[in-house]
Formats: structure tokens, C-alpha cells, sequence
């Protein structure tokens, strides 16, 4: 793992829920990245090697097919070391080869550069850019039936925020854009399928304001806007361009040493352009529950609600409802267990589909004294959707074993 950046001010903001670290987030010296240092930068090299097998490729129960992947992820950090500015720029990739089916072999690759500069004793501006050459996997949503291979899509994001805070109020901003291109992909029938009607542009604003009522409590309203533009029409369908925004209410605090969150609700409205289509709205919620019952064991559970932009040809969107429940236990100081589990419904407008995703993770890591550290999982994804002919439903059992080496 690859220790926080030095904090930009050692004021201590009264915002701050930090009384206890979640075990999956703990930095112990003799197991943490140590890094090279050149000049005023840190450099943090990194290599994982491992294997994932999986029973159901496809992630179709009707063509079901089991194969083993070799995986190799190599990826580096440059950051300043100190200062009133931090900047840093990383590179990560992702390259997978089967034994079996050398249609689903695959390389990726994401390349960023982030800073954040202080503009006072507690707040700062922040801004960043990622480009990144990736992978639709095939169990997700817009993963169509008859593929020879993938989807290839190209992502750039990038982003500029910043949090303006006094003695007991803050203001917190974000604005982010999203640019997607997909690649057109060979058809298992012969020719080629048409994917480009997914590119879309997305772009979203946040604006937080919040009042600390005490030390380790306090309220805040959030507002949210965004606008989703598809560069093409689909094809016999026409232009599902949208705009939306959420209002919400939610606190902030951190009871003893036992448990921590962040919980809003609100109301949430996207409104499609294209003509048919009813606005999907309703109660928007985003919270996050971390339980501590000893210095061995992190509880934490999660829930959402939230309308998200679909790469499924004929819908606008869809609602995202659901939440996850997660422990992690220290077994050893160099030995970490969690397991994980998780449902969440998505109900597209536009189209008669409701997708119902449960998933289950559980995983051994061994942390080293010699900076490296040894992973086993195993992972199940399902999807068993009410909807017409065209997409399949799946069930998948993934085990993985990984080796990373990082300096």
C-alpha cells in the first residue's frame, strides 16, 4: 500500500472524523510502500501478478464457459514530497491472457495527474485529468449478447474542486466532465456491431454546505446538477440526451470510538429528452456506516439510491437502489480477512428491465515485511433481470490469486 500524502496544513479541521483507522486502511511502517525519492518527488513503483478463474466468461447462463486468466498490473506514482502544493501523476495497466478463449484477452491502461494547492489554514483548490484506453466487462449492462470480444471504450475525465472552511462552517465544490468513445466490435454472427452509440459526455456539479454543531457532529445541505449529452442518435430510436439534479439534507459525525458516517437524503429528477419517455425520479440517498466494535474488526455498511446514465441502446437511464455490508479482521498484524456482500436493483426508463445484482466477496491478504503482499479471493456476480430478449441472465464464481510487489 502507498502511504497518504503529507497533509497540505497540520491545523486540524473540525470536520475531521479520524478517531479511529478502518483496518483495510491501516499504514503499519513494516508493511507500507516505502518509495524512491528524487529531488522534491516520491516515486512509487508497483507490480502485481496473479490468475482469476472464472466458470462463466460469457457471464451467460445459457453459453456457459469456465477459463483461467494470467493477470499482470504494473503501475507507478510520482507525488511531491511536502509543501503547501502536492502534485501527482500516476499510470496503472491491466493485462489479461486466457489459456482457453484468446477472444476475451485484453490490455488496459489509465494515466493521470492530480494537485491541490492551500488557499488558507483549511482550505484548498483541487483539480485533475485522467485518460484511460479500458474494457466494458461482459457481465456489465450495455455488454451486448452476440460479441466476438468486448467493447473497447476510451475514457477522459477530468475535474476541479475545492473546499473553503472557517472555524465551524465549509464550503465544499466539485465540478466534473466525463467524456466516453466506444469502439465499434466484431459480431459472432459476422460483421460488425455498432457501439458508438454509447458516447456520451457527462457533466456534473456538487456544492456542500455544512455547519459543525460540535467537534464530532454536524448537518449540511448538498445540491447536485448534471447534463448528459450522446454524441450520436441511436438507430431507430433517436437521441437520449437528459439533464437532472438532487437536493439534499444529511450530517456528518462520529460517536466516540465506536461508530462514524456520512448520511443524506433527498430528492433526486432526471428529465430525458427523448420523446416517450417518462422522468425518473424519486428519494435520493447516499450513507456510509463504519462500526468499530474492537481495534480488530471494521464494520461497514453502505446504502444508495441514485439515478445513473445507461449505455443501454433505447434507455435514458436507470435507478440504482441498493447497499452492501462489508468486515474486515485483523487476524495477524501481516494478516487481513474480509468478506463482503452486497444487492442492488436497477430499474431502466425506457425500457420494460429491472436488473436484481447481488455479489459476495471474501478474501485472505498476507502483508510482508518485505513490502509485498499475497492475495486470495474469491468473488460471485449474479444478474437475474425481468426484461425482453437481449440480455442474459448470469450467474459467475471467480477465484483469484495475486502477488504484488511494490517499493
Amino acid at each position: 500500500m502507498i502511504p497518504p500524502e503529507a497533509p497540505i496544513t497540520s491545523v486540524r479541521s473540525v470536520f475531521a472524523r479520524t478517531r479511529e483507522t478502518a483496518v483495510a486502511d491501516r499504514m503499519l511502517p513494516a508493511f507500507t510502500a516505502q518509495g524512491i525519492s528524487v529531488g522534491a518527488f516520491d516515486v512509487f513503483p508497483g507490480l502485481a501478478i496473479g490468475s482469476v478463474y472464472t466458470t462463466n466468461l460469457f457471464a451467460n447462463n445459457d453459453d456457459r464457459r469456465d477459463d483461467i486468466a494470467l493477470v499482470v498490473r504494473p503501475e507507478v506514482t510520482v507525488r511531491t514530497s511536502a509543501g503547501p502544493y502536492q502534485v501527482a501523476a500516476y499510470a496503472r495497466g491491466d493485462l489479461r491472457r486466457y489459456s482457453t478463449y484468446t477472444s476475451e484477452n485484453t490490455e488496459e491502461g489509465l494515466a493521470g495527474l492530480r494537485g491541490s494547492v492551500a488557499i488558507g489554514a483549511l482550505s484548498s483548490l483541487t483539480a485533475g485529468v485522467s485518460y484511460g484506453s479500458l474494457i466494458n466487462p461482459r457481465y456489465a449492462a450495455d455488454s451486448p449478447v452476440n460479441a466476438a470480444k468486448p467493447i473497447e471504450y476510451r475514457a477522459l475525465n477530468g475535474f476541479v474542486g475545492g473546499t473553503i472552511e472557517g472555524s465551524s462552517t465549509r464550503v465544499v465544490f466539485r465540478g466534473d466532465i466525463a467524456r466516453l468513445r466506444f469502439s465499434d466490435t466484431p459480431s459472432r454472427e459476422g460483421g460488425t456491431l455498432f457501439a458508438r452509440d454509447r458516447d456520451r459526455i457527462r457533466y456534473q456539479g456538487l456544492v456542500r454546505i455544512e455547519r459543525a454543531i460540535s467537534p464530532a457532529f454536524s448537518v449540511y445541505a448538498a445540491g447536485s446538477l448534471n447534463k448528459i449529452d450522446y454524441r450520436l442518435p441511436t438507430p431507430g430510436i433517436g437521441t437520449r440526451d437528459s439533464e437532472g439534479f438532487g437536493a439534499y439534507v444529511g450530517s456528518s459525525f462520529e460517536l466516540t470510538t465506536l461508530l462514524r458516517g456520512d448520511v443524506r437524503v433527498g430528492y433526486i429528477r432526471q428529465n430525458f429528452d427523448l420523446a416517450g419517455i417518462r422522468p425518473l425520479s424519486g428519494i435520493g440517498t447516499l450513507a456510509t456506516l463504519v462500526y468499530f466494535p474492537n481495534r480488530l474488526w471494521t464494520i461497514t455498511a453502505t446504502a444508495q439510491s441514485s439515478i445513473e446514465d445507461s449505455g443501454v441502446p433505447g434507455s435514458g437511464g436507470f435507478l440504482h437502489r441498493g447497499g452492501s455490508l462489508r468486515g474486515d479482521h485483523e487476524l495477524r498484524r501481516y494478516l487481513i480477512a474480509s468478506v463482503e456482500g452486497g444487492y442492488f436493483r436497477d430499474t431502466y426508463r425506457g425500457l420494460n428491465r429491472r436488473d436484481s445484482l447481488p455479489y459476495a466477496d471474501v478474501g485472505l491478504t498476507y502483508l510482508s515485511r518485505n513490502h509485498w503482499n499475497a492475495r486470495v479471493g474469491y468473488r460471485y456476480l449474479s444478474r437475474d433481470c425481468t426484461c425482453t430478449a437481449g440480455v442474459t441472465n448470469f450467474d459467475d464464481h471467480r477465484v483469484s490469486a495475486t502477488l504484488t510487489f511494490q517499493n
